[in-house]
């Protein structure tokens, strides 16, 4: 399996890059905020790769970090939904507003992307809410989380907040109301049972 490409950007289409690795020419479909990430032919760029393996082709396809190739799997596991599309999916949202959407069930949202349509909408939502809930999708640094640990509590207990059916706004109101409480000390615990006296 390719998991990742380096090499000088040779050719540069909306939504294709062309990267020259050793002399040997890859072609990577990658989404349009990928592409804008990588303006100038000549520089060298690197890409988080998926293979994705078809009986006629095999075609890969690129991401600018890790979190954005989650999302794209985990868009791939729903029913109805190739690589193409994905991608398109990709380029209209960034992956934490798209988790956002599915943890809210904002399936008129998701029905405003093109070539997504309320039945696959509400797929999306049912297959992918609980998984969503799970991600970690905080900026990172050097590979670790960039914020404190009193933050990653708050981080933890919105997410438990909005598993539980409080909407996203919501539970960022309810959980920052029980930190002003109970203080930067407090655990996830003490803070999701705060919060739920404040939803």
């Amino acid at each position: 399996m390719i998991e990742f490409l380096r090499g000088r950007l040779a050719h540069r289409e909306p939504a294709r890059l062309v990267i020259d690795v050793g002399g040997v020419g890859m072609g990577v479909d990658v989404s349009l905020r990928t592409a804008e990430k990588f303006p100038r032919t000549g520089e060298t760029v690197e890409l988080i790769t998926y293979l994705h393996v078809r009986e006629e082709s095999l075609e890969l396809y690129g991401f600018q970090d890790a979190v954005e190739k989650t999302i794209f799997l985990k868009l791939l596991s729903v029913s109805g939904i190739g690589p193409r599309l994905a991608l398109r999916i990709l380029s209209a949202v960034d992956p934490d507003q798209l988790a956002r959407m599915i943890l809210n069930g904002d399936i008129r949202g998701l029905t405003a992307l093109k070539g997504i349509g309320k039945k696959t909408a509400e797929v999306m939502v049912a297959s992918l809410r609980n998984s969503m809930a799970k991600l970690d999708l905080r900026p990172q640094i050097d590979g670790k989380p960039s914020t404190t640990p009193e933050h990653e509590a708050a981080h933890d207990a919105v997410l438990a907040l909005i598993t539980l059916g409080v909407k996203d706004v919501g539970a960022q109101s309810a959980v920052q109301k029980a930190l002003e409480k109970l203080g930067a000390s407090a655990t996830t615990s003490q803070l999701i049972t705060q919060a739920l006296q404040e939803v």
